[in-house]
């Protein structure tokens, strides 16, 4: 069957991968950075909160219409030309360019001049395996996880596509349209529900869901079937395309308004129960001279510093390799996770260090560094796969250890360099964070609360372009055609024309426009002219444009 052009959605494709563009290009002007401004925080986390999720909702819908259009067997080989040949053809190119940004980036923060940066950066030595992307995908990650989806669809469709299961799934997601309220809540309920189980703050969030072996770790795992959810969601509207017109804007509008209202305030209750314990993750953007600007509101007095004294003992082999130059140890707290090189210790004695920190009530990662490293990136930091994680006393991807202050100044360690206990092997109590019940049951709700939102927020921006967008347009169409080359190379020019900025006293906000510009001049440009009626225009979108 001959499906028509869904004009409103090859829109909605083209403007959020545009948005996706001001997403990464927001980063470098966060109030983390140098001369940032709060509201590129803000912008980031209001963008990441729905656009891969809504991403992921149209790559289903998009699949379902090919799905049903060719079948099985058509659908698996389209998915392959155009969506794993791209990625790994693309990805090792992506890498060396964003590799040498990367380095770029530093040498500007030198501030030694451009011309400098550029002829260092293609000067510097590298090494092979720097240059190849054995670790992860990058940006790429997307058309991982979509392959990866495709082949599920593939080997389960005579199972459940063809199934009497299916034809009740398809009946229960007509509630969408025809009670919108009962089914929006369904749709928001069942997912605030699937993030709570899981005990994951946002689909995406901890790696290493970026990871070409994402399968082999839970995160990794989490985050595909987060994604999958809405991937499952895309291909059953697709069984109601007919319905879409159906949706409101005002309808989604005035309930988002309600909610968001509601949640503002509810998530403000829960965060003063545990004063900035696990909820930082959202307010760690939003840092301005030295302090985080909390988007919750805050009640409870607690601006009562405590001070905290950090121990650590650097076993005699590895202070033996240590230069003149690195003998220094850094102790670098979070949040925010902010680049800083962290707090410099003081040497008490043969090999131990130490250092006092005045935190407020709220828990904290930490970890130490060995000397001061400019990027965040550099070396120096205790082994992540140290006996710290075997012990359980490593959190998180990074292995960093985790404490809670409270109403009293604390000591901790004095740690052995990379494990839990100290150099006699001794176990040291306060190496341990344990969550309370009340710790769990109130991250479960905030959890739930937070992405319950989700598919209210990815709805609504729906409705919006059905309604406004469903109708032939050449500038969306262009824009639409061209977003999926946008997508491959924007982090391209992003690793570049930022930086070239980095020294020049502007007001932020216009500095960001005008790297926008250049960018997004740069990514039609290159589409234009490189690929849309080119050999590489057939291999992403199927065909040459005239």
């Amino acid at each position: 069957m001959k499906v028509d052009r869904l004009h409103s959605l090859d829109a909605m494709r083209g403007i959020l991968m545009l948005l996706g563009v001001y997403f990464h290009l927001a980063f470098n002007y966060r109030a983390i950075e140098k001369n940032g401004h709060i509201f590129f925080g803000w912008f980031t986390e209001q963008t990441h909160y729905f656009r891969m999720p809504a991403f992921f909702i149209l790559a289903g819908f998009f699949g379902a219409l090919l799905f049903y259009r060719r079948g099985a067997k058509e659908m698996i080989l389209n998915r392959f030309k155009r969506i794993f040949l791209p990625l790994v053809i693309f990805l090792p190119f992506i890498h060396v360019i964003q590799k040498l940004g990367d380095n770029f980036s530093k040498f500007q923060e030198d501030n030694l001049g451009i011309f400098y940066s550029i002829k260092s950066t293609f000067t510097k030595t590298y090494s092979f395996w720097e240059m190849v992307p054995l670790e992860g995908t990058h940006h790429l990650w997307f058309l991982n996880f979509l392959f990866v989806m495709s082949l599920v669809v593939f080997i389960s469709n005579k199972i459940f596509v063809k199934s009497k299961i299916n034809d009740k799934v398809k009946s229960l997601f007509s509630l969408l349209f025809n009670k919108p309220l009962l089914g929006l809540f369904l749709f928001c309920f069942s997912f605030g529900i699937l993030m709570s189980l899981m005990n994951k703050n946002t689909t995406q969030g901890d790696a290493p869901w970026w990871s070409w072996t994402w399968f082999l770790s839970s995160s990794g795992i989490k985050s595909f079937i987060a994604f999958s959810f809405f991937y499952f969601i895309g291909w059953q509207i697709y069984h109601h395309r007919d319905s879409l017109s159906k949706l409101k804007i005002k309808r989604y509008f005035l309930i988002g308004l309600l909610y968001n209202t509601m949640l503002y305030w509810t998530l403000g209750l829960l965060f003063n129960i545990e004063n900035r314990s696990q909820y930082d993750y959202w307010n760690y953007s939003f840092v301005d001279n030295g302090e985080v600007w909390n988007w919750i509101p805050i009640e409870k007095k607690d601006h009562d510093k405590q001070k905290v004294t950090f121990l650590v003992d650097l076993p005699t082999e590895l202070t033996n390799k240590k230069t003149d130059k690195e003998k220094d140890i850094y102790v670098v707290v979070a949040p925010p996770w902010d680049n800083q090189p962290g707090n410099k210790m003081l040497k008490i004695e043969d090999n131990k260090w130490t250092a006092k920190i005045e935190l407020k009530r709220g828990v904290y990662e930490y970890r130490f560094r060995d000397g001061y490293y400019n990027s965040w990136d550099d070396g120096g930091w205790e082994d992540t796969l140290s006996m710290m994680v075997i012990n359980g006393c490593g959190y998180g991807k990074f292995g960093n250890r985790k404490f809670r202050v409270e109403d009293e100044d604390i000591t901790l360690g004095v740690f052995c360099w990379s494990k839990c206990s100290d150099c006699e092997g001794n176990q040291i109590p306060s190496a341990f964070y344990k969550e309370s019940l009340k710790s769990i049951s109130v991250k479960k709700a905030f959890i739930f609360l937070w992405n319950f939102g989700v598919p209210l927020s990815i709805m609504f921006w729906i409705a919006v372009f059905i309604q406004l967008f469903n109708k032939p347009s050449k500038i969306l169409k262009y824009i639409s055609d061209s977003s999926y080359w946008i997508y491959i190379v924007h982090t391209i020019f992003l690793s570049f024309v930022p930086s070239l900025f980095y020294n020049i006293e502007m007001n932020v906000f216009l500095k960001f426009i005008i790297n926008a510009f250049i960018v997004t001049l740069l990514c039609f440009l290159s589409y234009h002219f490189m690929v849309r009626k080119t050999f590489i225009g057939k291999l992403l979108n199927g065909k040459k444009y005239d």
